[in-house]
């Protein structure tokens, strides 16, 4: 109930995740559209800001220009004070051409207009006084202070249209004394048309006003068009006396988005179908690896062979089944138990690499076999397969699989008691049948047809190989059982190698092999002769019989520290790699045809390893496929 109720909560979480990020991508995937779009506005405002200042700077530049025209004819006014009609109209005329902007020029001294250019349609300005009609006091006040134009506008002209006003104040070179201004009246619409205002495109709207407050409709004097104003943009001309501020503003008011949405909107939209599937995906992942996970641990709890997990860098043990703890109670909390393996005699077994040390080396290990202490204080065989996992960024694990073989044990023991009665059963008659078949094969009684002869061969030579078969399977049981005896002592390993290599030269001259000792090194050894011999003779053996004719077997040796390794070289094609688990094992050849060609019992080196054990020493090879394999035998140097 538990478990379902975690798996119940899990499930929850992973939905509320799935919706939690789902509502969090569209809220970003909005929060990026309004971004997009208020930016897209701002910059739409900035344009139009950047043309509203440059209608602006146009306007307050044509202005300038034209006024700047009229102060060549006040300076002639000031050097020549009592200046005549004919002469005004000369210069005026001049001035003119130069501003076609201007609308008309009077000169006023004393503020009172005496001339005016053209006079057509302008009569009725001779004789005005500007200080009665146009000019504050204000005005008159900074005309004389600042000796600067003012301005006056905009103004309805009499003519018609709209005019902007400009006195050009005269001070009299000679004297200094103020003499008067001169009246500048500037066609406003002439000033629209030069810059154009008046090809503006349809959707540009823009006004001019006298006054700030884009409300006060009545001081606009400038518009393309009638319409509300909701969030313009301004643009300030500033001139001595007047101050117009320019509004502009697109028809239809601000755009709220780009003029194509849907391709940043469809960005948007695939980028939340994308995060959403990810999400969707990679919580199905964790949902299905948490599924995997509970079935596994179920089958952790239920596996019918023992499971420890310990820690690579403690070496502790994290976790273990029911089973584990049945087969070892507490007494198992550190990967070193396993690395002391014991015999069936409860002694330690001598030269067998450790759990941890084969896990160092090949990450993996699988079959190795040994008696281990039981809660009730009993030696129970146990066979061993770990596996250590170094996972990124987690603590590596080791993975300890533990097998009760007391079973296989049991059959083995009646297998190999069976074997022993049946093969000493079989040693009398057979030794008695190859002892006459051999006599039979050599014309001992006489001498037999061709045909019998050949028959009496044959048989001869399978009877021998049974009686080599029944000798393995008895050394074997014997080695198995601890019944073999071995005499250990002192001896050279050179001449224990020389004399294995003269028993054995001439099976090697029959399969035409040569050979080939190297200088060995004068070490001594703590051995029993025979066995040693026997152990070696089948190394060669094996390497003669997987070599090609005409080849060599190189024996070689070298001391290591306090032991010396004794190698055998062959040129064959080796050892595949998948046989390595099986190649020590009783009864086991290699599944290719040249090695069924060879024959042997497959005893031979099983019964090597086990002649190492009993004597302190060890038994391994190297191999790559198509290149020959090196076995070698490695034992303590005697002291």
């Amino acid at each position: 109930m538990a478990a379902q109720t975690r798996a119940n909560v899990f499930h929850r979480l992973i939905w509320a995740s799935r919706l939690g990020v789902l509502l969090l991508v569209i809220v970003v995937a909005v929060s990026l559209d309004a971004s997009s779009s208020s930016s897209h506005r701002n910059d739409v405002r900035q344009q139009w800001q950047e043309k509203t200042d440059e209608i602006s700077l146009k306007l307050q530049s044509a202005i300038l220009q034209n006024i700047q025209t009229v102060w060549g004819l006040a300076a002639n006014v000031a050097i020549q004070p009592d200046i005549d009609g004919q002469r005004f109209r000369e210069l005026a005329s001049v001035i003119f051409s130069l501003a076609p902007e201007l609308r008309n020029l009077g000169l006023a001294p004393d503020f009172v207009i005496r001339h005016v250019y053209p006079l057509a349609g302008n009569e009725a300005a001779i004789g005005l006084d500007l200080t009665a009609q146009s000019l504050s006091q204000d005005q008159i006040e900074m005309l004389l202070n600042t000796r600067r134009v003012v301005f006056t506008g905009p103004i309805d002209l009499v003519q018609g249209g709209q005019g902007l006003a400009g006195r050009v104040p005269i001070f009299e070179q000679a004297s200094g004394d103020f003499w008067g201004v001169i009246s500048v009246i500037l066609d406003l619409q002439k000033l629209y048309s030069s810059i154009g205002l008046d090809t503006l495109q349809d959707d540009f709207n823009v006004a001019i006003s006298s006054s700030a407050d884009v409300n006060d409709t009545q001081s606009v004097f400038f518009s393309t068009r009638p319409f509300q104003w909701e969030d313009p943009v301004t643009s300030t001309i500033r001139m001595r006396g007047a101050t117009w501020v320019v509004f502009a503003e697109p028809v239809g008011s601000w755009p709220n988005h780009p003029s194509q949405p849907w391709i940043f909107r469809g960005s948007l939209f695939a980028m939340l179908v994308i995060v959403s599937g990810a999400v969707f995906w990679l919580t199905r992942l964790m949902s299905r690896d948490r599924e995997m996970q509970r079935r596994l641990w179920g089958l952790f709890e239920l596996a019918p062979m023992g499971i420890g997990l310990f820690s690579v860098t403690s070496n502790q043990l994290l976790r273990a089944n029911p089973t584990f703890e049945n087969q070892f109670g507490r007494s198992v909390q550190s990967l070193d138990f396993f690395d002391q393996p014991l015999d069936v005699h409860g002694e330690p077994l001598a030269n067998r690499p450790g759990v941890q040390e084969t896990l160092r080396e090949h990450a993996r290990l699988s079959g190795l076999e040994g008696y281990f202490m039981t809660p009730g204080q009993e030696l129970a065989p146990v066979m061993l397969h770990g596996l250590q996992l170094d996972d990124d960024g987690n603590e590596p694990v080791v993975w300890l699989i533990t097998e009760d073989i007391s079973e296989r044990k049991k059959v083995d023991h009646l297998k190999n008691e069976f074997i022993s009665t049946v093969s000493h059963e079989l040693r009398t008659p057979l030794t008695s049948i190859s002892g006459s078949l051999g006599l039979l094969a050599n014309n001992a009684v006489g001498e037999l047809p061709e045909k019998a002869s050949k028959l009496a061969h044959i048989a001869y030579r399978n009877s021998q190989q049974l009686t080599f078969l029944i000798n393995d399977l008895l050394d074997m049981e014997k080695l198995v059982a601890g019944k073999m005896p071995f005499r250990s002592e002192h001896h050279v390993l050179q001449d224990l190698v020389h004399e294995s290599v003269e028993n054995i030269a001439t099976f090697a001259q029959q399969r035409d092999i040569h050979l080939q000792v190297a200088e060995l090194p004068a070490v001594t050894v703590h051995v029993d002769r025979q066995r040693l011999n026997q152990a070696i003779t089948n190394l060669l053996s094996n390497a003669i019989k997987f070599s090609p004719a005409g080849s060599s077997v190189d024996i070689f040796a070298s001391q290591r520290g306090e032991s010396v390794r004794l190698c055998i070289r062959d040129h064959g094609e080796g050892v595949a790699p998948h046989f390595r688990e099986h190649i020590f094992k009783k009864f086991s050849q290699a599944d290719s045809s040249d090695r069924r060609a060879s024959g042997g019992t497959g005893l031979g080196l099983a019964i090597t390893r086990e002649l190492m054990a009993r004597m302190k020493g060890t038994v391994d090879y190297e191999s790559v496929p198509g290149e020959g394999a090196t076995f070698w035998l490695e034992l303590p140097v005697a002291g």
